[in-house]
């Protein structure tokens, strides 16, 4: 691939996203020294308990679960103003997701004072956990398809247990609703349908930075993509996805020699059809034709994966978080 996502996650070995803003740390708090000592993690997860004492006194629970967790667990746990405030219709609007980018910010804040402070590392986990699922939706944006809100459902239920997974979980449902109740799915379109698309899509050919056949074919394949999702976007919800060519060991394509290659594709009620303007300009081709012109074998090396994931599929040819990589229209 030609880059890592901005804000991509670490959880599987790769950089923390976004770069932390530096800046002189707050004092360390007391309790996340008590917590040091501490032999779990109990203190950090679970929740203020406080039991009301006669006459009206607050008295807390002795016991670890009934401990506060320390300014900085809390910090990771609590959802900044912009998360409380009410939802969209659809749970990924554009103002949800510069909430979810400044919420990305203030927790990279948060663990570059936790790096300073030493802080333990199942207290940075939690925010490290909450930082790894809004990079994965944010990365996915504008999630317009089922499949790729599926995928990313198992991924955010991989990630440990906590607030944060269960809410957004609960979202991505949610999203699941949205896009069956706003692009209800008619069926799959006629290879006349998605022919009659086909001048709409052309500017969105070059979207590599190139010309067509040069490298670039992800950030084409996913131009392409959202330019369905915008002229049409029930089409996107339920029959757009990509084709993912891999390599077993020898370069794809004699001539262009490709590590691997992808191209949109639509699940027409005539077959799939591909939209890759390497090989024509003039329309879309059938998935056999198109992998004979990659020079692979359908059968083993072409997957196809849900669009939303502009990076190729990981080891066991499904999307992992990696695959979540930012999309950046090229200027």
């Amino acid at each position: 691939m030609r880059r890592s996502a901005r804000d991509e996650t670490y959880a599987q070995g790769t950089a923390r996203p976004l770069k932390r803003a530096s800046g002189r740390p707050d004092a360390l708090p007391s309790g996340l020294l008590a917590l040091q000592r501490s032999a779990g993690n109990a203190a950090v997860t679970a929740a203020i308990q406080r039991m009301e004492a006669p006459g009206g006194k607050r008295k807390r629970s002795g016991s670890p679960e009934g401990q506060e967790p320390p300014k900085q667990a809390r910090e990771a746990q609590s959802p900044s103003p912009e998360e409380e405030e009410d939802w969209a219709e659809d749970q990924f609007s554009p103002e949800t997701l510069e909430d979810i980018g400044r919420e990305q910010v203030r927790l990279n804040r948060l663990l570059e004072r936790m790096d300073e402070e030493d802080a333990p590392e199942h207290v940075k986990g939690l925010a490290e956990d909450k930082l790894a699922v809004l990079s994965l939706l944010r990365n996915l944006a504008p999630l317009r398809s089922a499949a790729t809100v599926r995928e990313a459902i198992r991924l955010v239920g991989e990630r440990p247990k906590s607030n944060a997974r269960t809410k957004y979980l609960a979202k991505l449902e949610e999203q699941l609703d949205y896009l069956a109740e706003t692009f209800p799915d008619q069926g799959p379109p006629t290879a006349k349908t998605l022919r009659t698309l086909w001048p709409q899509l052309a500017p969105a050919f070059s979207s590599a930075g190139g010309q067509v056949g040069q490298d670039g074919c992800e950030d084409r394949a996913h131009a392409i993509c959202l330019a369905i999702a915008e002229i049409a976007p029930e089409i996107a919800a339920h029959h757009l996805s990509k084709q993912w060519a891999t390599s077993s060991g020898a370069r794809l394509h004699a001539d262009h020699r490709w590590n691997h290659h992808v191209a949109a594709s639509v699940t027409t009620a005539d077959g799939v059809l591909v939209i890759d303007p390497v090989f024509s300009r003039s329309g879309p081709i059938d998935l056999d034709t198109w992998a004979d012109h990659v020079q692979v074998d359908k059968e083993t090396n072409v997957h196809q994966v849900a669009w939303g994931f502009l990076g190729r599929p990981g080891t066991d040819n499904r999307p992992d978080a990696n695959s979540a990589t930012e999309y950046t229209p090229q200027a």
